[in-house]
């Protein structure tokens, strides 16, 4: 079994994040982000994106974490959040995002605790998949590959069958069209998958074809509904100088899936850049890479692939961090929370 660090950064994260960022309490209104010093540790911030700007919302909410799993339920017109690991431990709490302010939902059942798994709204079957992610025990957990469903009020294990996405944390899961799209992830420093995955609401089929990219996991993913393409950049790929414990190397190249196939972009875009989030700027017709860890920093930046060449673009005014969750709504407007500001690699 793969053994490695509660924290995907250092060995010591756990007694670094004791020292906390808690969110601010209020009534459930936004304000201009207003960067201001922050402990390292685990974040629980609020922050939305109305198609134009960032904005920080003042409520309180889920405890401080990073690497939880994110997506937007359309069915019931809510943002759903499920673990990710907080300075007590990895946690397996759901909570939904309405706009205005979190609930706490109360399941008859759920996953076990788990960070880094992919999470996705399926509008074929109106509900949102989680799938894999790392699951602890009494060494440093363990991959998982199981699929789950939630209905908007409790969640339900798929038996997906024998034939599905190996074992796997730091996957992507997203929304493409009518269907979920997985890719990538990866078990420990020891094996990477640069695969891409389709869920039918029963199976798990490979749907990329020939070469892909190198494996990697925690990479930054956006769907392009204009011409059905998955954007793919950075995340954390094999490090051969350290062991099965060790942290992966953050990398630097950007790709295109387009009908199963895949091309890498050219040009010069973030740089080497792990545990960063994207999204898909409709107006600006681009794909947004944001936030992240350029080892040993968090990242505030922002950059954008437009289709033919990269560019740097304002900073959304989040302050640094890296394992934030995102997503995005039907109308394309996003909700990002939490993550951490720690340094490391």
């Amino acid at each position: 079994m793969a053994t490695y660090a509660a924290h995907p950064l250092t060995k010591t994260a756990l007694i670094a994040a004791a020292f906390l960022l808690v969110a601010c309490g209020g009534s459930p209104s936004t304000a201009q982000p207003t960067p201001t010093p922050q402990t390292r540790g685990p974040l629980a911030d609020t922050w939305i994106r109305d198609g134009a700007t960032w904005h920080r919302a003042n409520v309180t909410g889920p405890a401080p974490r990073y690497l939880a799993a994110l997506a937007y339920d359309a069915q019931h017109n809510v943002y759903v959040l499920f673990g990710g690991q907080t300075a007590k431990g990895t946690v397996d709490d759901t909570w939904t995002w309405d706009g205005k302010a979190w609930k706490q939902m109360s399941p008859a059942h759920k996953p076990l605790p788990r960070r880094a798994a992919g999470m996705a709204y399926d509008p074929g079957h109106q509900v949102v998949v989680l799938f894999g992610g790392l699951i602890p025990d009494r060494a440093e957990g363990y991959e998982a590959n199981d699929t789950w469903t939630w209905d908007g009020s409790d969640w339900t294990e798929v038996d997906a069958g024998p034939k599905l996405p190996a074992k796997r944390q730091g996957l992507s899961l997203i929304t493409a069209g009518d269907r979920v799209m997985l890719f990538g992830g990866h078990a420990a420093n020891a094996v990477y998958f640069g695969d891409a995955w389709s869920w039918d609401g029963r199976t798990w089929t490979r749907v990329d074809i020939g070469p892909s990219p190198p494996g990697r996991g925690s990479a930054a993913v956006a769907w392009d509904p204009a011409d059905e393409s998955l954007f793919v950049f950075g995340g954390s790929g094999f490090n051969p100088d350290g062991g099965p414990g060790a942290q992966g190397t953050p990398l630097s190249d950007g790709w295109i899936l387009m009908h199963g196939h895949w091309t890498r972009l050219n040009g010069s875009g973030p740089g080497q850049l792990a545990y960063a989030n994207a999204f898909r700027d409709r107006a600006g017709s681009r794909d947004v890479v944001l936030l992240g860890i350029r080892c040993p920093d968090p990242s505030d930046a922002a950059w954008a692939w437009d289709g033919k060449a990269w560019s740097k673009v304002v900073s959304p005014g989040i302050p640094a961090r890296w394992g934030a969750a995102l997503a995005q709504d039907k109308d394309r407007k996003a909700l990002l929370f939490g993550g951490s500001n720690e340094r490391g690699c």
